[in-house]
């Protein structure tokens, strides 16, 4: 024994207020996670802003001529970066900028620069990892000199390239020989910059970069969604009548037989089940007065119509010479 639910005009209702209700939390839920998408594009590229301006955002410092060493010297303290060590593409830029602001008196001078790495700045060795600086062949100790003739006021730009560490620098006179040039009167000045985010700050700028473009994309779906629901909840409400009429249409198919083709036979028609094959035409003629009744081989009459055609109904002339209908 098996129990059927009934279905009532009220259960049906409370299914059509169900289903509305379900589309109408699907579109705010669209709604929502459209609105978090563009927020999302908008965060990772202010985040990815901010990042390449760190990348690029360049920190200062700046070193002074000292009469008593006859150089300017700077401790850079610890520069951060990638810990790869030797020349690569992972070094940290540096770039000088020393003004001769007093250069010496000496017919041959140019200005040579030192960046040791080294922790202590003042340590009795480093007159000796200068000389190695000198002799090249260390990427931990850099030298380079002046390529134009050193004049009073001129500035000159060098640039380094340094692993991740704590660094020295040292910037001086030096005569022909390449021997330093120490005297009273003479004096330089050294303004550098250093890049320790380039790397790191444009390789997450990039990543952020790459997840606005992730988060375009999924704001593009939700927002094509949604225009879907949206544009359909607009179609009228005779378009969808239509619509709905033409579907069950189609789903139902030919509703029946088509219709016949003409109104009758042309002549008359034999008994059944033989057919015998109809006379040819008659040209239509003056209704007479009385019914003209025609004789065909199987032994019965058919009446003649004026327009030509002849009454289905079969005759027989009976013992008194009357046409009769027959019947069976």
């Amino acid at each position: 024994m098996t129990e059927e639910e009934p279905d009532t005009p009220g259960a049906l209702d409370v299914d059509e207020d169900r289903d509305e209700q379900l589309e109408e939390m699907s579109i705010q839920e669209r709604e929502d996670r459209l609105k978090k998408s563009r927020w999302n594009v908008f965060l990772y590229l202010g985040v990815a802003a901010i990042l390449f301006g760190f990348a690029l955002f360049p920190m200062p410092f700046s070193a002074s001529y000292d009469g008593l060493s006859g150089s300017a010297e700077k401790d850079l303290g610890f520069v951060w970066g990638l810990p790869v060590d030797g020349e690569d593409a992972f070094d940290v830029p540096m770039r000088l900028t020393v003004t001769a602001t007093s250069p010496p008196t000496q017919s041959s001078i140019n200005i040579a620069v030192y960046v040791i790495e080294q922790t202590n700045c003042q340590d009795y060795t480093m007159s000796e990892k200068m000389q190695e600086a000198k002799a090249g062949g260390s990427h931990a100790y850099q030298y380079q000199e002046a390529t134009s003739r050193v004049l009073q006021g001129g500035t000159y730009d060098f640039e380094f390239n340094i692993d991740p560490g704590h660094y020295c620098l040292v910037a001086e006179y030096i005569n022909g020989d390449g021997e330093s040039i120490s005297t009273g009167d003479s004096s330089l000045s050294v303004e550098g910059k250093l890049y320790p985010n380039q790397f790191i700050g444009g390789f997450l700028g990039l990543l952020c970069l790459g997840l606005s473009g992730f988060a375009f994309m999924g704001a593009q779906k939700h927002g094509q969604a949604l225009r879907s629901i949206l544009e359909g909840d607009n179609e009228t409400t005779e378009s969808k009548v239509l619509s709905e009429a033409s579907k069950a249409r189609i789903a139902a198919g030919p509703s029946g037989a088509p219709p016949s083709a003409s109104p009758g036979p042309s002549g008359p028609p034999g008994r059944p089940p033989t057919s015998p094959p109809s006379e040819p035409k008659q040209p239509p003629t003056t209704e007479p007065a009385e019914p003209v009744y025609e004789l065909t081989d199987d032994g019965y009459y058919y009446r003649k119509l004026p327009d030509g055609t002849y009454e289905q109904t079969a005759y027989y002339k009976n013992a008194d010479g009357v046409m009769t209908p027959h019947e069976g």
